[in-house]
């Protein structure tokens, strides 16, 4: 069989990761080229060939599956750069986008925004005003029709949209995920007159309730299509020329991967896709290894991600909110911080206090210790200071980092804080990770979840460097840097390896006690809609699992939780397994007690996922026995500045690529793959693990002292 391939864009690189038939991953990075993001896919590919001994070519030929998490949605809305939108609505509510939900001003904004109004404002749209239009139609709330559509307005409308310049048309229709057949139509009549223009539906892209988050969730996916349709084609075009046989799969935020025309038709489904992947491999390899409870972290060149996978499946959301506006994403629930080795340090004018990020010094220029015109201190800047990494053999070799520059970059902020340049870095460091860590506490401790209960698993390219920093304090005393230099490229790892997912949802009303005829109904229609997906996607119809759920509330609540439902056909006692499992999940994502059964259960949708399951590589585990490391896996010793010992201290060096099964490595060390860098602090020890992961355990009572000399 042939290779599994997952190519991940990062704000700073791009990994690689080519999967074989024995579950063998090699690592293929290459720095990301934001202006032609292509370029940076296909240079990552090329070193995990050449790294083979294969041309692309030669590789690409024998990949059985090519799969993507592209950033290129999101650096569109960042960044303001997607298509000029024009919104059809029903006659007189066109302006629900801008009215929003009386929250427009408070959502998503930090809370030092929201303690000063005067700071705060409106979100900017993705459509201009002069960009909508109204159209007389109305169906109603049980999905009737009261007024039928005018087509020769609708017409005109979208001719008047099309030539003020919009280059996608959002078509948000009331109650069209009740009835369909107006929007249908509108598509019908828009791409007769205008076939080059991109038509998002409301109905097609977020069948709920809520016709602000439904309106703005239309718009943005109408925003992404332009750029995302040019981007995959430009990306299935040139894989094909390297002789690449199959569909290119991209990763949806909800966890799985879908072919290309699918993402064409729901760009937004791709917004945060990349840190989610990184989730699905946690998933994966830790029911393969017996951990099905896991929190996630991801420390990559710009954001610091982090989830957390209970009883083996991922917490997911059904809102994100994105530049302040309020979208309906049925999604994985990562949360991310803008905090990672290309994190920019900087000092308060005012206050005269040390921060981190959120501003990054990306890809280009990058850190100033890379050598790219960068001159702003960063947290790659000071792991280099401090002598966690090696300035000859960072990514490999590949790039020689300049430490002259890094401690001339720092130099003015220590001199500002009355500090040295080595406590000034461990002070970068420290801030950085605080940031972190308090980040996994209001994704667990605040959510009624101890972390203590749950391994938390580090990759991405710089979380090996700082895990042991950013688990102190929250009680986690062991974290595992997964398959070793595999973990620099985990998102990709999981890009190759996940399943292939499709999601199929429709509005139901119902009150508990649920009659059974009516939901095994609804059920059965929707499991019939959702067969068409295997024949799409080359998954055999024998291998797909359908997996049921309903969204449920208690009365008066306005936000629902997804909860699993049972298969077949459903009695009194299935239909009440579905409200005990809602809360069930309620009791477990907000505390025992915290459910008001009284008020009574609203059942006000339900869903249905397909997953498609692909080959995935086993997970060899080894014969394990604790022994100290060959001499030979020491490559050296250098100084390197511990804030637990306020001091260098001479420290030996570990090449990871040597160290096997059952070796130990006692702190203070620093243990160097290819693209990552484990450290393993005082009072800590290491051990590669039976299936290759090192697992670093801190000393019970052992803390960090920060560069004042307050405990951390």
């Amino acid at each position: 069989m042939g290779f599994l391939v997952g190519v991940d864009i990062g704000g700073t690189f791009t990994d690689c990761a080519v999967v074989g038939d024995a579950g063998g991953v090699t690592v293929g990075k290459a720095p990301t080229t934001p202006a032609e993001p292509a370029e940076g896919f296909f240079s990552s590919i090329r070193v995990a060939a050449e790294l083979l001994g294969l041309t692309d070519r030669e590789m690409l030929g024998n990949t059985d599956r090519l799969a993507h998490g592209t950033t290129t949605g999101t650096n569109a809305v960042v960044t303001r750069s997607g298509a000029r939108v024009g919104l059809l609505a029903t006659k007189g509510h066109a302006d629900s986008i801008r009215i929003m939900d009386n929250t427009g001003r408070a959502t998503g904004v930090p809370l030092e925004e929201l303690l000063h109004p005067p700071s705060s404002s409106l979100p900017a749209p993705f459509v201009e005003r002069g960009l909508t239009r109204e159209v007389t139609e109305r169906i109603d709330y049980a999905g009737d029709i009261v007024v039928g559509l005018h087509e020769g307005e609708l017409v005109q409308a979208a001719a008047d949209l099309v030539q003020a310049g919009a280059e996608a048309l959002a078509v948000c229709f009331l109650w069209s995920f009740m009835n369909s057949e107006h929007e249908l139509r509108a598509a019908e009549l828009v791409s007769a007159a205008h076939p080059g223009v991109h038509v998002s539906l409301s109905h097609a892209v977020a069948p709920k309730v809520g016709e602000y988050p439904r309106m703005a969730t239309t718009i943005l996916n109408a925003y992404l299509g332009p750029i995302m349709g040019a981007y995959t084609r430009e990306i299935e075009s040139r894989a094909a020329e390297l002789g690449y046989r199959h569909d290119v799969l991209v990763m949806h935020c909800n966890g799985g991967l879908a072919r290309g025309e699918r993402v064409r038709e729901t760009p937004i489904l791709t917004l945060q896709s990349g840190p989610v992947a990184g989730v699905i491999a946690t998933g994966e390899f830790g029911r393969a290894v017996g951990a099905p409870d896991v929190i996630t972290t991801d420390m990559g060149g710009t954001t610091f991600d982090v989830s957390v996978i209970e009883t083996g499946r991922p917490l997911v959301r059904d809102e994100t909110v994105i530049e302040q506006h309020r979208l309906f994403l049925n999604m994985v629930d990562v949360q991310s911080l803008g905090a990672g080795g290309g994190s920019i340090a900087w000092v308060d004018e005012v206050t005269g206090t040390l921060h981190v990020g959120p501003q990054s010094a990306a890809a280009d220029p990058g850190p100033a210790c890379y050598g790219r015109g960068g001159t702003e201190p960063t947290v790659t800047d000071a792991d280099l200071v401090l002598g966690v990494l090696d300035p000859d053999r960072f990514l490999g070799g590949r790039l020689t980092l300049d430490r002259a520059a890094a401690e001339a970059a720092i130099r003015p902020i220590a001199e500002a804080l009355g500090l040295t340049v080595d406590e000034c870095a461990a002070g970068i460091v420290r801030v950085v990770d605080s940031r972190m860590s308090d980040l996994i506490r209001s994704m667990t401790v605040q959510r009624g979840l101890d972390p203590r209960n749950f391994t938390l698993y580090a990759y991405g390219g710089g979380a090996g460097a700082h895990a042991g920093l950013y688990t102190d304090g929250l009680g986690i005393r062991r974290f595992v840097v997964p398959l070793r230099d595999a973990a620099s490229i985990w998102s990709a790892v999981g890009l190759a390896t996940a399943d292939l997912l499709d999601i199929h949802e429709q509005p139901l009303f119902m009150h508990d006690p649920f009659d059974p005829g009516t939901l095994t109904a609804a059920f059965d229609a929707l499991e019939r809609q959702a067969q068409g997906g295997p024949g799409e996607t080359g998954v055999s119809a024998k291998d797909v699992r359908l997996e049921r759920y309903a969204r449920c509330k208690y009365g008066l609540q306005v936000y629902e939780v997804q909860a699993p439902a049972p298969d077949g056909p459903l009695d009194e006692a299935g239909a009440r397994a579905v409200a005990d499992a809602f809360e069930e999940v309620y009791a477990r994502r907000y505390g025992e007690g915290a459910g008001y059964r009284q008020a009574g259960i609203i059942l006000t949708a339900i869903g249905v996922r397909v997953h498609g399951p692909v080959r995935k590589p086993a997970a060899a585990g080894a014969s394990l026995a604790a022994e100290t490391p060959e001499a030979a896996a020491q490559v050296g010793e250098r100084d390197v500045y511990w804030a637990e010992l306020r001091a260098r201290t001479p420290t030996p060096v570990w090449n990871g690529e040597q160290l096997a099964p059952g070796n130990v490595v006692g702190g203070p060390a620093v243990v160097e793959l290819p693209d990552t860098t484990v450290v393993v602090r005082p009072h800590a020890t290491l051990e590669i693990d039976a299936f290759g992961s090192a697992v670093v355990t801190a000393a019970a009572g052992a803390g960090v002292t920060d560069p004042t000399g307050a405990r951390g």
